[in-house]
C-alpha cells in the first residue's frame, strides 16, 4: 500500500475522541508526590490531614507540602513554638528546612532542646548537630529584604531538596511601611503636592505587596513542591465587627486564595478554681484543603502545653469556654440621638466631665503606684 492509499478516507477508521477536564493531568501528577510535614502534634495533624477509609495509615499528615500553611494568633500565644515544632520534626525525618525571621532572631537553644528529646523519643543515631546541618537560616532585617528573598530570588534559593520553609513572621515588616488607613489619611491630606492618582497608589501599594507575596509564595511551593509555613500577626479590627476582634495582618483577597490550611492559636482564660488552665493554648484548625472550615468544631481544635523542649499534646483536659458554653448572646445597643450643635459644649463651663465617667478622687493615685 503506497502512502496515498494510506491516506485516502476509505482505508482511514474513525476513533472516538475522548475528552477529560484539563486539571485531571495536574491532579494525577500531584497524587504521585502527596507529602506532609508533621506539626509534633498527632491530633493536629489528623485535623489538618484527615483520612477516609479508604486511605492507608502509611499517608503522612501534618502541613501539606507543595502548599501554603497560614499559623496566626496574639502575641504570645506560641506561634513560633509550633514553628519549632515543626522544623523539628522535618529534621528529624531526614528533611531540609530553611528559616527565615523578619524580627525576633531564631532562638537557637530552644530549637536544641526540641531537637534532643526528638532524637530522644526516636531512639535515633544522630546527633543534634547533624540534623541541625539541614536547617538553612536568613535574617531578613527589612520589607525589602524580605521581598528581594521572596520575590527576587536570588540563585540557588531554595535549593532543590527543600522540603519545608518558615516565615517568622510574614506581617513583621508591614507596619512600618505601610501605616493604617486613619494615619495615611491625615499625612496625605496635610501634603497639597500630590495629585490623585499618586494618591490613590499610595492608598493601595499595601494591598498590591501584599497580593506580589502571596503569588510569589504559592509559585515557590508548587514549583519545589516544599511546604510553606507562615507565622501572621494580628490587629484589632473594629469597624463593622459587632465588638472588637482580632484578625490577621495580611489579609485580601490574593492572600486568601494563597492560603491552603489556616490555624488559629488562642489561650485559654484561667477561673479562679482551676488557675492550671492558663497554660494550656488552643489549635483550631480554620481552613482545609483551600475551604473555610465551620467554627468551634471540637473534631478540628487541639489543646496543647508549651515545655522548654517542645509542644505536649493534652488528651484530657478542660475544653474551651468558647466552644463548652453556650455562644453569648449579642445584644443590641440603644441607637443613640446624635446631639445638637447647641447641646454640644464648647468650654469646660459644664461641670460634667469626672461624674459622667466615673471618676472619683484618689483614682488616679494608684496608676503611679509600682
Amino acid at each position: 500500500m503506497n502512502t496515498q492509499e494510506l491516506l485516502s478516507p476509505a482505508t482511514q477508521k474513525s476513533r472516538p475522541v475522548v475528552s477529560f477536564p484539563a486539571s485531571q493531568p495536574l491532579q494525577a501528577s500531584t497524587a504521585l508526590r502527596l507529602g506532609a510535614v508533621s506539626t509534633g502534634l498527632p491530633r493536629l495533624d489528623d485535623a489538618i490531614c484527615p483520612l477516609s477509609s479508604e486511605e492507608q495509615g502509611e499517608v503522612s499528615r501534618g502541613i501539606p507540602q507543595g502548599h501554603v500553611t497560614e499559623v496566626f494568633g496574639p502575641p504570645g500565644v506560641g506561634k513560633t513554638s509550633l514553628a519549632l515544632n515543626v522544623v523539628s520534626s522535618a529534621l528529624r525525618t531526614g528533611k531540609k528546612a530553611i528559616w527565615i525571621d523578619t524580627g525576633s532572631p531564631l532562638p537557637r537553644l530552644r530549637l536544641r532542646e526540641i531537637l534532643q528529646r526528638s532524637v530522644q523519643q526516636s531512639g535515633s543515631t544522630q546527633t543534634v548537630e547533624e540534623l541541625a546541618q539541614n536547617l538553612v537560616y536568613f535574617r531578613a532585617q527589612s520589607l525589602p529584604h524580605l521581598l528581594a528573598l521572596l520575590v527576587r530570588t536570588p540563585a540557588g534559593f531554595p535549593h532543590d531538596d527543600c522540603d519545608l520553609l518558615v516565615v517568622d513572621s510574614a506581617s513583621g515588616p508591614f507596619p512600618s511601611y505601610f501605616p493604617n488607613a486613619t494615619e495615611l489619611k491625615t499625612r496625605l491630606a496635610q501634603s497639597k503636592s500630590l495629585d490623585k492618582n499618586q494618591v490613590q497608589w499610595l492608598m493601595n501599594r499595601s494591598a498590591n505587596v501584599t497580593s506580589d507575596l502571596a503569588n510569589q509564595l504559592t509559585k515557590l511551593a508548587s514549583t519545589h513542591h516544599m511546604a510553606i509555613l507562615v507565622i501572621n500577626q494580628t490587629r484589632t479590627r473594629i469597624k463593622g465587627q459587632t465588638r472588637a476582634t482580632l484578625c490577621p495582618v495580611l489579609a485580601g483577597g490574593p492572600w486568601e486564595r494563597c492560603i491552603n490550611t489556616r490555624i488559629v492559636l488562642y489561650r485559654d482564660f484561667p477561673t479562679i478554681e482551676d488557675n492550671a488552665s492558663c497554660d494550656v493554648r488552643f489549635a483550631e484548625v480554620m481552613k482545609r484543603a483551600g475551604k473555610l472550615l465551620a467554627s468551634r468544631l471540637d473534631e478540628n481544635i487541639v489543646a496543647f502545653r508549651i515545655e522548654t523542649d517542645g509542644l505536649s499534646l493534652l488528651e484530657s483536659h478542660p475544653s474551651s469556654p468558647i466552644v463548652q458554653g453556650q455562644p453569648e448572646e449579642v445584644r443590641e445597643l440603644p441607637i443613640q440621638r446624635k446631639r445638637k450643635v447647641e447641646e454640644i459644649a464648647d468650654s469646660q463651663d459644664e461641670d460634667d466631665s469626672d461624674d459622667d465617667y466615673g471618676w472619683a478622687d484618689g483614682d488616679n493615685a494608684g496608676l503611679i503606684e509600682n
